[in-house]
């Protein structure tokens, strides 16, 4: 009798065991063919967006990744930077089986002249070695990193710099880094994929801003797209090529940009390049405007108190009209602003709110402002819909705050205005539209106003209306594009896109503006992409060295302690189990 139970409890323990191991192989088995994780942290980390799981997915030959930030001698904080990279990858990896990915360590090549020539190849590619100087535990060391990858795709290749190092500490950049993966590992997978570039046009000629102050944004642009600054001249081709059919006489029309940028134009347009501007939108193609309507400048205040802004004679009013949007002759002085240095009765320097530099904060969920930090303008008009019963469809990007005062044309700019009280009673506008998109089939201009000065209209392809949906971005501030030039011993600099020298700060303009390009351009996975925010909880490096000796002996005493205990926990368990099945099979 005794016999026979503890076979019973043998043949028990051995059906548990199996049924244990068969649903773990068919846990297995599902997960060959079905993928997905719970991710329970607060910023997502470890979710892709949409379009990039779309992407992935769609992908039809290998995409290897050839990660340079490897090393068993990594800080800590680049340990964590390659770990992330890791976690990232094998995302990617989960989503599509033509991911592949390999680290390469360079300090384990044999010889000096090996890493010198590696070096000097990586630089070659856009690729700059970073030293990493490293104080943990009390004592410094240094060597060389090279937070990079490159990556191959049906023999194409193309080189990634992973860190953000543009005048931020090393920490803020390698957050800032580690947010940027999935946007920088997507575009290098989309530079691959698309090899024949996307063209985007600089608009010149009108007194738009010169190629130092649009720097940065180009520099942002150049791998991804094909630039090129542009002049009108009058010239109906300078948008457009345009090809005659010799048979029927009848014109092709094509766009040569796929987006036009126009930084901040002073000058008068004239009535045949207004013209050449409402074509290339009739034709899909799409705009980025960046235009002030007042000739307000901080130059004017270096020498004097006060100055009046005008109107600027750009001639664009009718056009913006006809589109369904208007940017208004005025100025808005804004509650949320920053500052500007000023003397103060005890000859020092201060900074000063300036309300006519408006800091705005993104509250809108449309994807090319989604989850972006604040924005800097210098300047900046309200904007108006116009209801012009063409059903174009009109979307607010960014708005001032909720406490606003506006001047109108002409604008008595006074350095005494950054003393002026924030009350309610003057600041009593609130939310006012300063970036605006326009959707819809727009309608020429000039359907309802052609001039002896537009012969030969069947020649040059003249187009009434847009026949699919088309789009434009209006900002009224030019400068948002602007990025401040800096003086050297070599010369002029730019400073990056967004950068505050005042307070240091690095503001989001170059983010938006990038956003307003890829929506434009029809690369929204772009856009999803680089929207990932992510906080690295940092340790105190204080309390880390005074408490050092208790946290080893807690990150190595602690676990083991934990296995004990739960090991103890199954044993008391399975003993009282074993006691009462027993005591069951003697009562019977």
């Amino acid at each position: 009798m005794k016999n026979k139970k503890k076979q019973n409890l043998r043949r028990s323990n051995i059906l548990e065991i199996v049924a244990v191991l068969l649903v773990l192989v068919f846990v297995n088995v599902i997960g060959n063919y079905l993928f997905t994780r719970f991710d329970l942290t607060a910023e997502k980390r470890f979710t892709l967006s949409d379009p990039t799981k779309k992407m992935l997915k769609e992908l039809d030959d290998q995409v290897l990744f050839r990660v340079y930030l490897e090393g068993d001698d990594l800080s800590p904080q680049y340990r964590r930077f390659r770990n992330e990279i890791k976690d990232m990858l094998d995302q990617f990896r989960a989503y599509s089986r033509y991911v592949e990915y390999e680290f390469f360590d360079p300090n384990k090549l044999s010889s000096d002249e090996e890493k010198a020539q590696f070096y000097q190849e990586l630089r070659k590619k856009g690729i700059t070695p970073l030293l990493d100087a490293d104080d943990e535990g009390s004592v410094l060391t240094q060597q060389v990193v090279i937070p990079a990858m490159e990556v191959s795709f049906q023999g194409r290749e193309t080189a990634v710099q992973l860190q953000a190092a543009d005048l931020m500490d090393r920490s803020a950049a390698i957050n800032a880094s580690i947010e940027n993966l999935e946007y920088n590992f997507v575009r290098a997978i989309h530079r691959l994929t698309y090899p024949v570039k996307k063209r985007v046009g600089f608009l010149l000629g009108h007194g738009e801003l010169e190629k130092m102050d649009i720097f940065d944004i180009q520099m942002s642009l150049v791998d991804d797209y094909a630039l090129e600054n542009v002049y009108l001249d009058q010239n109906v081709t300078a948008l457009t090529g345009r090809v005659m059919n010799i048979q029927d006489s009848s014109v092709s029309v094509n766009n040569k940009f796929d987006v036009l940028v126009v930084p901040k134009p002073i000058h008068t347009f004239s009535d045949r390049d207004l013209f050449i501007l409402d074509q290339f939108v009739m034709y899909g193609g799409k705009i980025l405007w960046l235009v002030d309507a007042l000739d307000a400048d901080m130059d004017s205040l270096q020498n004097q108190p006060q100055t009046f802004a005008t109107r600027l004679p750009t001639g664009l009013d009718e056009l913006f009209f006809n589109y369904g949007v208007r940017i208004n002759p005025d100025l808005i002085m804004d509650y949320r602003c920053r500052g500007i240095p000023l003397m103060n009765v005890d000859n020092r320097m201060q900074l000063v709110p300036w309300y006519y530099f408006p800091t705005l904060v993104p509250n809108s969920n449309h994807p090319i402002v989604n989850n972006l930090d604040v924005i800097k303008t210098d300047f900046v008009s309200s904007i108006d819909f116009v209801n012009n019963g063409d059903g174009i469809n009109q979307t607010v990007l960014l708005t001032t705050s909720d406490h606003v005062h506006i001047k109108n044309a002409p604008v008595n700019i006074q350095l005494a205005d950054a003393m002026i009280k924030a009350d309610n009673q003057l600041f009593n506008r609130s939310n006012l539209p300063v970036a605006v998109l326009l959707e819809g089939k727009f309608r020429s201009l000039f359907r309802s106003r052609l001039t002896s000065s537009f012969t030969g209209l069947d020649a040059i392809g003249y187009k009434d209306h847009c026949d699919t949906t088309n789009q434009m971005i209006v900002v009224s501030d030019g400068d948002m594009i602007r990025n401040g030039i800096g003086m050297s011993e070599q010369g002029r600099f730019p400073y990056p896109l967004g950068y505050d020298r005042h307070i240091n700060t690095k503001f989001a303009n170059k983010k938006f503006l990038l956003n307003a390009i890829y929506f434009l351009a029809g690369d929204e996975d772009l856009i999803y992409a680089s929207s990932r925010s992510i906080d690295i909880r940092q340790l105190d490096k204080n309390r880390v060295e005074k408490k050092r000796a208790y946290y080893q002996f807690a990150t190595l005493c602690y676990p083991v302690l934990v296995v004990l205990l739960m090991a103890a926990a199954v044993f008391v368990v399975r003993r009282m189990k074993r006691n009462r099945f027993l005591k069951a099979f003697s009562n019977k």
